[in-house]
């Protein structure tokens, strides 16, 4: 029996040869989807590497990543390589590449930190928000639901979920809604809040009659909350859209929202039907 790690285990990531611009990644088994790790396990990881490289300098936050996953990354050994593409005086742009044993790119990052600015607006902006806040309910009185295979992939089995609306396959419209938490979570981390988003099923799995494979094709994020400022006690109201469909390929909408209302990432990605 494989053994238990952590969402935070499975992101552990070791300089090699002292080097923090490459990084070894070995990915435990438990956290796979399908032939390879899970996508937000890589997403996460990639944010990761980032974050350390800005460790130095933490008022440059990780702002937004667009990342895409080219093959599925392997269980066991990988490296992460990471390049600043551009440090300004605000902001910096980093690339950071998964590799396999072999130097090959699987997925690849392109991440934003960046120091608060416009600090005079801060009064004002707060109020621009114009999602619309869902209607939150107390958490707790929604139950657990016990995913693991084949009901959904291997790295279900290390979250919590209470999922509140779209059941899979029932024909009804594609959109997903409920609570989701890390067992054992001491403290939120952007490469963490930036990977948790993914873990929910696509949207479109609701309006379909059975199942299919699917594949994200492209990430975006956008991190719009300190998450020193997430309370690591309460889950996260997961939602999740489909906003649009052609030829296969779905445009997916999905936001984390705190039990108190507040915005914390805003995603979108492109998600591929497979024939």
């Amino acid at each position: 029996m494989s053994k238990s790690t952590s969402f935070e285990q499975a992101l552990e990531l070791t300089p090699i040869d002292g080097d923090l611009s490459t990084l070894a990644w070995d990915v435990p088994d438990l956290w796979k989807q399908g032939r390879g790790a899970w996508g937000g396990l890589v997403v996460g990881a990639l944010v990761k590497s980032v974050e350390m490289q800005e460790e130095l300098d933490i008022s440059r936050r990780v702002r937004t990543i667009s990342s895409q996953i080219f093959a599925p990354i392997p269980v066991g050994p990988n490296a992460i390589s990471v390049t600043c593409l551009r440090r300004g005086s605000g902001m910096s742009t980093w690339q950071s590449f998964v590799r396999d044993e072999n130097g090959v790119p699987l997925a690849q990052g392109v991440v934003i930190t960046g120091k608060p600015r416009a600090t005079d607006l801060a009064g004002v902006e707060s109020s621009w928000g114009m999602a619309s806040v869902p209607a939150m309910g107390d958490w707790r009185e929604v139950p657990t639901a016990l995913i693991v295979p084949p009901l959904g992939p291997e790295f279900c089995a290390q979250l919590e979920y209470r999922p509140r609306r779209g059941m899979p396959m029932s024909g009804e419209a594609p959109w997903t809604e409920g609570w989701i938490s890390i067992p054992g979570l001491t403290a939120w981390t952007a490469h963490l809040l930036m990977g948790i988003v993914d873990a929910w099923l696509p949207a479109a799995y609701v309006a379909l009659p059975g199942p299919r494979p699917m594949a994200t094709v492209s990430f975006g994020a956008h991190l719009l909350m300190d998450p020193s400022e997430v309370d690591p006690g309460e889950p996260l109201l997961h939602e999740a859209t489909v906003t649009a469909a052609q030829d296969g390929f779905t445009s997916e909408l999905r936001r984390l929202w705190t039990p108190d209302g507040r915005l914390v990432l805003e995603n979108h990605q492109s998600i591929v039907i497979v024939a």
